[in-house]
Order: structure tokens, then C-alpha cells, then sequence
């Protein structure tokens, strides 16, 4: 895996959930994800399949929590295991104060679409 691989991916990904574009938000997701998709959501114990269902969570998601609140998302730390990266993310109020924080788990097929994300929130 390429030193930049991982940096460059985690901003593509995170773009899935910022982008204010929704037509463009949806086409970044159906690019990087792969069309079977996993994301299972502990604290909500959910699991959506499919590049539809995950981006109408998504969509959710970017409208309650980064529309409406203003909150920043960020990540501040990466891990990367081989087809597995660990990313670790903040969510900042527009005060700038960290009012929660998360790591999402993210698998890629050897084509580098994301298979699986497992997302815990909570985390500190």
C-alpha cells in the first residue's frame, strides 16, 4: 500500500459525508463504495446494504448533523492494516468544541472499493 494511499482515502471518504452537493455526494458514494456494501452502525445496531440504503443514511446523516447543527467532521487519526484502515474521526460543534467522536473500521476489495464499514461512536 502506497504511504499517500491511505490519507488520500480517508479525504475521498469523508467527502461521502460533507460534500453539500447531494447529486455529487451520491456519485462520490457510488464510486467508492462497492455496489454490495456494508455499513453497520453499533449504536444505532443497524446494518444497511447497498450503495442505495447507505446513502439515504448518509443523506440523513449530512442534513441532521452537518446542515442543521453546523458540525464539522474530522479525522484525526489512521491506522492501516492491510485491506482494513482504522479511522478515527471528531465531530466539532461551530463553537470548535469536540462534542463526540467515533472510528470507523473500513474494509476495500483489492479494486480499493470499500466491502464493509464498521462504525463505533462513543469512542474517546
Amino acid at each position: 500500500m502506497n504511504a499517500n494511499a491511505p490519507v488520500d482515502f480517508q479525504q475521498h471518504y469523508l467527502s461521502t459525508w460533507t460534500e453539500p452537493n447531494p447529486d455529487q455526494r451520491r456519485h462520490i458514494i457510488e464510486q467508492l463504495w462497492a455496489p454490495e456494501g456494508k455499513l453497520v452502525i453499533s449504536s444505532l445496531g443497524i446494518t444497511l446494504r447497498g450503495t442505495a440504503e447507505i446513502a439515504a443514511h448518509i443523506a440523513r446523516v449530512h442534513d441532521d448533523m452537518i446542515m442543521s447543527k453546523g458540525l464539522v467532521f474530522s479525522y484525526d487519526q489512521q491506522l492501516p492494516a492491510d485491506d482494513a484502515l482504522l479511522l478515527r474521526w471528531s465531530m466539532a460543534a461551530p463553537s470548535g468544541d469536540v462534542v463526540g467522536r467515533g472510528v470507523d473500521v473500513v474494509f476495500r476489495n483489492a479494486d480499493g472499493q470499500v466491502t464493509t464499514v464498521y462504525m463505533f461512536m462513543g469512542v474517546n
